[in-house]
């Protein structure tokens, strides 16, 4: 992650104009720093196209039937994500959820978004350096957005090994819980954010936290208080970002979204949904 780090500096990259992409060069890196990368097999440029709005739901549908993309291997992932010992897990709850819901459907734009209102995807074609976004997601960011950023986490996921969380993770897991359960009764997403920071329980910067608050929102397990997720249903990308008009503490503030924008106190979490999906991380 080091080598990782000075690679893909903003002040390494050159736009591509014809591709309308960021691309990065090895030339900043020593001959042991090019080497370690040589040996990991990470190649820097590896640049993803998207033809369209089809082509990015046809090529995440491809992977809906894959033995090897398992409910149980996703939530694994994410618990090893929010412990900490593997923090690309925190982006594979979204893409799961994605994959095994979102159906087969045409580009439907409404006047509120300029984008798909179904999946949020855009439908023209797209350039995307596929390298540069698993080193994102292995920084721990979540990129929960769109099909085509789920559709890269999961390919780049059958590549590699799977992962059990360790003790320690599923630990840190259950008292992220115990804080959301144990909210006043009037916190706000903000005011648990910084609570979460005081207790200093998961790492990164409070973007990567928001990260995994909202992909559990996604599925339903930090309820909100407009439109119920979960886990096993799909809902429109427009049903749930109109509701923020709805709420008082997004006025204003790009970064603040639905659904984990919808949450306060009072709601806590979905106990129900906890034991169906995470259950055995529990005991």
């Amino acid at each position: 992650m080091r080598v990782l780090r000075k690679l893909y500096k903003y002040e390494n990259s050159q736009y591509d104009l014809e591709r309308q992409v960021s691309l990065y060069h090895l030339d900043i890196l020593s001959d042991k720093e090019r080497t370690l990368l040589s040996e990991a097999n990470w190649q820097p440029n590896i640049i993803e196209r998207f033809a369209d709005h089809s082509d990015v739901i046809s090529k995440l549908n491809s992977l809906k039937n894959n033995p090897l993309l398992t409910q149980k291997r996703c939530l694994d992932a994410f618990v090893a994500g929010v412990g900490g010992s593997y923090l690309r897990g925190r982006s594979v709850l979204s893409a799961f959820h994605k994959l095994q819901n979102l159906p087969l459907h045409d580009y439907k734009e409404k006047p509120q978004y300029a984008c798909c209102w179904v999946c949020s995807d855009g439908d023209q074609q797209k350039h995307i350096n596929d390298s540069y976004f698993q080193y994102c997601l292995y920084y721990g960011n979540s990129y929960t957005s769109n099909p085509s950023y789920a559709y890269l986490n999961l390919k780049h996921l059958l590549t590699v090994a799977p992962i059990g969380p360790p003790p320690a993770d599923k630990e840190i897991f259950k008292q992220l819980l115990h804080l959301l359960r144990h909210a006043p009764e009037d916190e706000t997403p903000g005011k648990f954010e910084k609570r979460l920071n005081e207790a200093k329980l998961i790492s990164g910067d409070k973007y990567t936290k928001r990260g995994v608050l909202h992909s559990l929102a996604l599925v339903g397990v930090i309820p909100n208080a407009y439109i119920p997720l979960s886990l096993d249903h799909w809902s429109n990308f427009g049903d749930i970002t109109i509701a923020e008009n709805q709420l008082n503490n997004t006025k204003g503030r790009s970064d603040m979204e639905m659904p984990w924008a919808g949450w306060k106190g009072s709601l806590k979490i979905d106990e129900e949904k906890v034991t169906t999906y995470f259950g055995e991380y529990l005991d």
